[in-house]
């Protein structure tokens, strides 16, 4: 698939680019210079029906040092080298400055096709800079506005003329590759924490290069960071997202934006994986970030990053993991994998661990056992309700999936009591595998027979 990356100085529109053309909210805007730090990268289907993967990279900016916009121009170079094709983007109302040319030039010694994109035109100085554009020597300019949608749809003509183009010399798959090939099924995975617990060292391990920047400068991360993987002919969405504080401790402007993008991937994705500082121990903020998964209805895997320095202080692992599941009392279903992003140790089982806690999300058992396990469980007791009274459960069903969720047909409406949850939810998982997934219960009240006690078609009236 044609591959497309947008690239320029800071602040010159290209992440509003971006989500004009995936047709979403995905990258974030704003008018921080530098907002996109890491890439973010989509896959687009047009309506003629080409498709391409779509890349958001950080800003070219030479006369900032540091060590941050130093990767984030080394990420940008690594994907101009990828990529098919480079939209180089320009503010026209500022002119061509010395981050374009220096971005131009990456292009050039990268020897990839190249669309200038002289942005804002909408603007009247813009207007009038657009033809400069054609100092950086590319021979296709285009004069657009992202932010008013000025100019795409002949961008989108250029695009998918090089995409089908791409689709074209891509060889047909040799018979039976295709079966070889990974599962249709993506689990989406989203890495979520506090900031600086080792979210985007971890992704990096995970895939095997270096796809997010790692910084000690905690906030680093800002957009949500996709990635598509294949391990053992499976597919895995891989989500690292920017790190969650307290609501208090939440710096205004592009922090406030990074954490709701967090919170957004990860009521969307399938898995969640909860990463702390395995040296420090669980925080309450680990807690509370670990509880947005569980009531999002997540498969959930507890991680416990930079074990190898924590196994230096002599933790015992048995007296760890008990700490770990008091600090976690309602996520006591969710493995707890010890490892450590650095050395790598411990990262391979991860795949395998993600499959099953989301295989086991997707578990369905037969009404026929779950009524026998609730009838012998609740024999010569009767469960209480949330109101404190006795209630009696007829039969049960599993009526949903993703989370696995359970109907209790009883003898009136009430919630089951806390304790009593609790009990059904230990013979369910004694039952089958449903460890990393949390198990959902409703309580609902049997329909009451007609007062002349006979059955009614649906419709009927009770005068028939």
């Amino acid at each position: 698939m044609l591959r497309v990356a947008i690239v320029g100085r800071p602040n010159v529109g290209k992440s509003a680019l971006f989500n004009r053309i995936f047709r979403k909210r995905r990258s974030l805007v704003h008018d921080l210079p530098g907002m996109t730090r890491d890439v973010v990268e989509e896959e687009v289907t047009l309506s003629t029906g080409e498709s391409f993967v779509l890349i958001d990279t950080g800003g070219f900016d030479p006369s900032d040092r540091g060590a941050i916009p130093d990767a984030v121009r080394s990420r940008a170079l690594a994907e101009i080298e990828r990529c098919d094709l480079a939209l180089l983007v320009i503010d026209a109302s500022a002119g061509v400055l010395p981050g374009d040319r220096k971005a131009a030039r990456g292009i050039r010694e990268a020897g990839k096709d190249c669309l200038v994109l002289a942005n804002k035109i909408d603007r009247r100085e813009g207007e009038e800079g657009e033809p400069e554009a054609y100092e950086l020597g590319f021979p296709e300019v285009f004069g657009v506005s992202a932010e008013h949608n000025l100019g795409i749809s002949e961008l989108l003509d250029a695009i998918a003329s090089r995409a089908r183009k791409h689709a074209q010399e891509i060889p047909a798959p040799k018979a039976g590759e295709a079966e070889e090939g990974p599962s249709a099924r993506e689990i989406a995975v989203a890495i979520v924490g506090r900031p600086n617990v080792g979210k985007s060292s971890l992704l990096n391990a995970i895939v095997g290069f270096e796809r997010t920047i790692v910084s000690e400068t905690a906030g680093t991360t800002r957009d949500s960071v996709d990635i598509v993987v294949s391990r053992a002919g499976r597919r895995f969405r891989f989500i690292d997202t920017a790190g969650i504080r307290r609501r208090g401790k939440t710096e205004q402007g592009p922090e406030v934006l990074s954490v709701v993008a967090a919170r957004k991937r990860l009521e969307r994705c399938d898995v969640a994986l909860v990463v702390f500082d395995a040296v420090g121990g669980p925080t309450s903020q680990d807690s509370t970030i670990a509880s947005y998964a569980v009531e999002s209805g997540k498969a959930l895997l507890l991680i416990g990053n930079k074990w190898d320095l924590a196994a230096e202080t002599k933790k015992d692992v048995k007296n760890f993991r008990l700490d770990v599941y008091e600090k976690f009392p309602f996520a006591k279903f969710a493995p707890l994998v010890l490892l450590s992003a650095k050395t790598g140790r411990g990262v391979a089982q991860l795949p395998a661990e993600i499959f099953r806690v989301a295989e086991n999300r997707e578990r369905r058992l037969p009404t026929a056992q779950i009524n026998r396990l609730v009838t012998n469980e609740f024999r010569g007791r009767m469960p209480k309700g949330e109101s404190g009274r006795p209630l009696k459960v007829l039969y049960a069903s599993q009526t949903k999936t993703s989370p696995p969720t359970f109907s209790l047909v009883a003898s009136r409406a009430d919630g089951l009591y806390f304790s009593e949850s609790r009990r059904l939810e230990n013979v369910l998982r004694r039952a089958a595998d449903f460890a990393g997934t949390p198990i959902v219960f409703h309580v609902v009240a049997r329909k009451r027979r007609p007062a002349d006690g006979k059955r009614r078609r649906p419709g009927s009236s009770v005068r028939e």
